[in-house]
C-alpha cells in the first residue's frame, strides 16, 4: 500500500533535511518520514520541530503553540 505524505510531512523532511540542524542535534533524517514519527523521537529538538508544525496544521494560535513546545522543551532539556 502506498504511503501519502501530508504537507506537514513534507515540510518536515524538508527541515529535518538542513545539514546544520543535523550536526547539531545529530539525529538521522530518514528516520522521521511522517509528523507522527516525528513526535514519538526521542530527540527534543526533532520533537520540537513535529510539534510546531503539528501545531500549525491543528491551526493552534501562536500562544498555544508557545506554550505546548515551551513546555515540552521544560520538560524534556
Amino acid at each position: 500500500m502506498a504511503k501519502y505524505l501530508s504537507n506537514g510531512d513534507k515540510i518536515l523532511q524538508s527541515v529535518l533535511t538542513d545539514e546544520h540542524l543535523i550536526s547539531s542535534a545529530e539525529y538521522n533524517p530518514d528516520d522521521y518520514e511522517t509528523i507522527e514519527d516525528a513526535l514519538m523521537s526521542s530527540n527534543a529538538i526533532v520533537c520540537a520541530i513535529a510539534k510546531i508544525i503539528d501545531g500549525k496544521e491543528r491551526n493552534l494560535s501562536e500562544k498555544e503553540l508557545y506554550n505546548v513546545v515551551n513546555n515540552y522543551l521544560k520538560d524534556n532539556i
